[in-house]
Formats: structure tokens, sequence, C-alpha cells
């Protein structure tokens, strides 16, 4: 009876045509099943809890980054089909009308930009290129119009001319530097400003657009050129770190403790369609082709030594139950 169970359960066609039309009824059963029924809020709070433990969650990241996403990546970055190839004309449309939706960007985006010393260098080094220029200018102009200007290099005038330009050029530049370590900041915050009472203009929403297009033409390869194994190795050390980091933070765990009880709440008296805003949506997954992707895993599983003795005691218990009962009578 033992042998004849486990070949009963995995072998021919006969199992998994009942497999498939086991998928076929429970998938409607379980939608038409109240929420409550399917789910107890005390089991559900024990698993969430114990999935959110800091040595779990740093043992279960770091295979993920280093093996999954790894060879994601690798994969990638073969591809060097532009992204736009998986958005049709219609959807770029409706993408560049949202890029123009007025008040898009936060105000503060554009504040971090203009914000730090990494904006004060580029600023500071601009800032005091064009300075510099310009306050050489009228004098280099005053000696090309000059008479002695062509004759430069002639004259003592023309090089006295080149003299003066320079000593003003030595007196300027301690000035212009002290101009910009006083004032950067000020230029910065009111360059956000600017920038923010322009963020929904045309030439605005054209950068959004532009730079929104830009990506789209690139291919996964071209995002990823960078992403290589020692990028990949550090990336997984933050994500480790910070997976950890979170886990041991009590306000995460009470939080998802209120959400589990305010979701059940909500939705214990709902079938689970309607908590899932799948009701009167006539089309329905793959459930025959997700029966027979998942047939070789219930085989294996059914057939593992564990599976085996289970249903080994539960033969011998019901043999058990069938003596008994012929005591019994």
């Amino acid at each position: 009876m033992k042998a004849w169970l486990r070949r009963r359960l995995t072998e021919g066609e006969r199992p998994r045509q009942e497999w498939r039309a086991l998928w076929e009824a429970s998938w409607d059963h379980l939608l038409l099943t109240p929420v409550g029924e399917l789910v107890e809020e005390g089991t559900v709070q024990a698993a969430a809890q114990s999935l959110v433990d800091s040595e779990l969650v740093s043992e279960l990241s770091r295979p993920v980054v280093a093996k999954v996403a790894r060879a994601a990546i690798a994969e990638l970055r073969k591809d060097e089909q532009p992204i736009a190839r998986f958005m049709p004309e219609e959807a770029r449309e409706k993408l560049h009308e949202t890029l123009a939706r007025p008040g898009l960007v936060h105000p503060d985006w554009v504040r971090a930009v203009f914000r730090g010393e990494a904006a004060e260098a580029v600023l500071n080094d601009a800032l005091y290129r064009a300075l510099t220029d310009f306050s050489t200018l009228l004098p280099r102009l005053m000696v090309k119009v000059s008479p002695v200007g062509p004759f430069a290099m002639l004259g003592s005038a023309g090089a006295f001319a080149e003299k003066f330009i320079e000593q003003m050029e030595k007196r300027i530049e301690p000035e212009i530097r002290s101009f910009l370590a006083d004032g950067s900041e000020r230029i910065l915050e009111r360059a956000a400003e600017f920038t923010i009472s322009k963020i929904d203009d045309p030439a605005s929403i054209e950068f959004r657009s532009r730079f929104v297009d830009f990506v789209l033409s690139k291919s996964p390869g071209f995002l990823l050129e960078v992403a290589d194994d020692d990028l990949i190795d550090d990336m997984g050390v933050v994500v480790e770190l910070s997976a950890r980091h979170v886990a041991e933070m009590s306000e995460l765990k009470a939080d998802l403790r209120d959400w589990i009880v305010r979701a059940l709440q909500s939705n214990g008296g709902k079938s689970l369609a309607e908590a899932l805003g799948l009701e009167g949506i006539e089309l329905r997954p793959p459930i025959q082709a997700l029966a027979d992707a998942a047939w070789p895993a219930f085989a294996t599983l059914v057939l593992s030594p564990q599976a085996q003795t289970w249903m080994d005691q539960l033969v011998d218990e019901l043999l058990d139950e069938c003596e008994n009962a012929k005591t019994l009578r």
C-alpha cells in the first residue's frame, strides 16, 4: 500500500492531470474564500517577526547579491539593444506628458543639487575664470585700440601696457578669490531659487524629457558598463550591512505589526478576490502552465525521504484505524 501510494502520486499522466485540476479548482476556491479564513493574525505576526531577524537577513542577502545579482548583471551587460524597444510609442508619449506635469520635481531636489562642497568647487572654478577674463578685458581692449597697440612689441609704451595688465591680474586674483569665498554659498542659493522658479518652464520640461530619452536610447550593457565584479562585491557589502541595520530597527518591527493588524482588520471579511481587486476580472493566470512548471518540484518533494516517512506513518495510522474499527464492530 505504501509503494502504491507513492506510485499513484507521481507516476504516469494521471497524477499530472489531477495536479492541474487541483490547481484550477484551488484557484477558484481561494478567490472566493474570506481572507480571515486563509490568514491567522497570530501566525502571520509570528512569521513576520521571525523573518525580520538580522542574522537571517544578512545570510540571505549575501548570496542574493553574490550569485543572483552577479548572474543577472552579467546577462544584462550582454544586451546591446536600446531599452526603448520595451516601450511602444504610445507609452513614450504618455511618459513625456507625465514629465511635463507641474510640480513633478520637488524643490528640495533642486536645492540639494546646488548645495555642498562639490557644487561650490564647480561654481568657484567657473566664476573665477569668468571674472578673471572679464576683469582684464577692458585693459586689453584699450591696449589693442591705442595707437601703440599694433606696435606693442616695438615701443616702451606697449611694454608698459603689458606690464600694467600683468600687475592688474596679480592684484585682482586675491580679490576674486576673497569674493568667491564669501559669496559662493549665497550665489548657489540664488541659483537654486532661480531654477526652482523656472522648474516647470518649457526649457526645464524639455531637459527632463531629453534626459529620459537619453536613458531609453541606451542599452542595459551601456548602463551597466561600470558594474564589474569589484563594484558588485562592494555593493554586496552595502546591501548586507544595510539589511542587517534595517532588521535591527525596533520601530520597523512595530510598524510591521501595526500594518498586519490594519490589513487584516480592513480585509478580513472580504474574499481574496475582493482584497486583491480581482473581482470582475475575466482573464485568468496561466494555471495549467504554472501547474506543469511546479509539477517536478512537487514530485521531487513527494519522493523525498522525509515525505515518504510521513506518508508511511499515515498509512500505518490508517491501517491501525481500520483494525480498531473492525474490533469495535
